[in-house]
């Protein structure tokens, strides 16, 4: 004989478990929001900035040359700018009713992207980037893989040390069936013992006088975590960080 008690256990059992789903659910596509409104207020900066520099620089000169070189690369990173959005865009649609979708991303494509991105502050400071791609592609979500490259190469030039060029170095590799993303340089470091309790969390900056809004590292480590990957850290003041993601 059935108890009526027990079917009714049961089904809130079943209930308990769908709302818990539900919740689950609701709880990754606000992070999936809150991701991409970091991805707009905060990736866009750079390239904006860029833009407004070379046009500064493009009303100031008489120089034809100058001028057309200017005016060639305010087209590239235009173009590359409007295509990271529009692809912003599609993910947004479908996005509420979907898990973001992965892409075959080529590493040096995406690497050249944000490097064009960033090419005013390289110029500045004659910074070498240097690649070692044994991994040359991986199925992830695009808009993420860019992100993380734009805002780990934006830190190394940002936090340099005086005169001294940056030397940065990317690399990709496999380990024990896992693909790695690693990001190096020899910029100013981090004291860890002092502030890695702090690295990734939300507004942390570390090193005064620099416009920074303490971003970018938390908004990526989100990112990485949610596709179930992690990021972590090596560094030693005045003698560079290293971020290691594995995917």
């Amino acid at each position: 004989m059935i108890n009526p008690t027990q079917v009714e256990t049961e089904s809130l059992e079943e209930q308990n478990k769908k709302l818990l789903k539900i919740q689950h659910a609701l709880e990754k596509k606000v992070s999936q929001l809150k991701d991409f409104a970091g991805i707009i207020t905060h990736d866009v900066r750079g390239p904006a900035h860029n833009i407004s520099k070379m046009l500064e620089m493009y009303e100031n000169t008489d120089d034809p040359e100058l001028k057309k070189a200017s005016m060639d690369y305010l087209k590239k990173i235009s173009n590359d700018l409007t295509n990271n959005l529009n692809e912003l865009i599609q993910i947004l649609q479908i996005h509420l009713e979907k898990d973001i979708p992965a892409s075959d991303c080529v590493f040096e494509d995406v690497i050249n992207s944000a490097s064009l991105q960033l090419q005013d502050i390289i110029q500045q400071k004659n910074a070498v980037i240097t690649m070692d791609l044994a991994v040359t592609n991986i199925l992830y979500p695009k808009v993420y893989l860019q992100s993380i490259l734009y805002n780990l190469l934006s830190n190394s030039l940002k936090y340099t040390k005086p005169n001294i060029p940056p030397a940065i170095h990317i690399s990709t590799y496999e380990n024990e069936g896992n693909s790695y993303l690693s990001v190096s340089d020899n910029g100013l470091g981090i004291d860890l013992n002092k502030f890695g309790h702090l690295l990734f969390k939300f507004q942390k900056s570390f090193h005064s006088g620099y416009d920074s809004k303490g971003i970018g590292l938390y908004l990526i480590k989100n990112q990485i975590e949610e596709q179930g990957g992690s990021i972590n850290c090596t560094s030693e003041p005045q003698i560079g960080t290293k971020f290691t993601v594995r995917f």
